[in-house]
């Protein structure tokens, strides 16, 4: 209902793409294929939005504390991965196809966590004027997008099926630093599409729960970890071919199989170093890696730290 009604009250014909990918500058470099981007007001250029930023990292980065936009509403866009947030204090763990809502006040850090292997996007929009310029809105049009944005019913939320590409389309775009107005005006329509989306999407309710095949795949992984768990016995064990239960899984768990296996045997293994004095190879063979090596290789790609590492900063917490 909200979404209809600023809808209305803009008057904006409807977008003029029949393809989220842009037709105004087909020859961007992909924003899915760079490690960080983070651009500021001067590179964006667009009234109201103060960052918009990516990052696609291939291993754990170190995590961040106590983020605070003053005046602004955030969105964090998981496309890929997972990621816990802690708002608040309070927490929230993120899958890809998440949304997360940070809103004027908020403070935001990864509660001790690293920012992990994944793909995130993040929008920054200035609220602290509410009839203030936005997106070259008209002000009677900026005050009820605002409004509406500000009175999201849920903060943590299933992205729209189309939102990822959209968040894509707007990086790449604004990373030319578009200075001719048509440019400006064709990023900040897939912005507002892009925001429509988002209000659509936190006020559905839409189910999160993965379906009983996928369920039953969860559950065998939870209770298997001490195995290899290749990908085609998992689709093998719910009577699917590999490549529709790859798609399947990542659609509905959001992220690769193969990921979600390795994860888990990675928390299954900060537990061990954290209760137990087990020596790390008998670790990290009791779970299913062939060497210690591979075991301290994919660790560190999923906490930032190595095993031993890990294991110092548990029992000396202060140091």
């Amino acid at each position: 209902m909200a979404a209809d009604h600023i809808r209305t009250s803009i008057h904006l014909r409807p977008p003029i793409y029949r393809s989220t990918k842009s037709n105004i500058m087909p020859s961007l470099p992909s924003a899915r294929n760079s490690g960080r981007v983070d651009l500021k007001p001067r590179e964006i250029n667009i009234l109201g939005i103060v960052e918009i930023g990516s990052y696609h990292y291939k291993s754990a980065q170190r995590g961040i504390k106590g983020v605070v936009h003053p005046g602004c509403l955030g969105i964090c866009h998981l496309a890929r991965g997972m990621q816990t947030y802690r708002v608040n204090e309070r927490l929230y763990r993120l899958s890809g196809g998440d949304q997360l809502i940070t809103f004027p006040g908020d403070t935001l850090d990864t509660a001790g966590t690293p920012e992990e292997k994944g793909h995130l996007y993040w929008f920054i929009l200035r609220m602290k004027f509410i009839d203030g310029p936005l997106l070259f809105l008209e002000p009677k049009a900026a005050i009820g997008l605002r409004k509406a944005l500000l009175a999201l019913p849920t903060r943590h939320f299933s992205a729209h099926s189309e939102s990822d590409e959209l968040a894509a389309t707007i990086l790449n775009m604004l990373q030319t630093k578009p200075t001719r107005m048509i440019d400006r005006l064709a990023s900040a329509q897939i912005i507002l599409r892009y925001l429509f989306q988002v209000i659509e999407a936190s006020s559905s309710e839409r189910a999160s729960q993965p379906s009983p095949r996928i369920q039953r795949t969860l559950d065998h992984i939870a209770a298997q970890l001490s195995d290899q768990l290749p990908v085609p016995a998992l689709a093998d064990h719910i009577g699917l071919s590999e490549s529709r239960f790859k798609s399947r899984f990542r659609d509905e768990v959001g992220i690769p199989p193969g990921d979600y296996v390795l994860r888990g045997k990675i928390n299954a293994a900060c537990e061990a170093l954290t209760q137990i004095d087990t020596p790390i190879t008998q670790i990290a063979h009791s779970l299913g890696f062939s060497s210690s090596q591979y075991f301290a290789t994919v660790f560190r790609r999923f906490t930032g730290d190595t095993p031993t590492a890990y294991k110092r900063k548990q029992q000396n917490p202060s140091a």
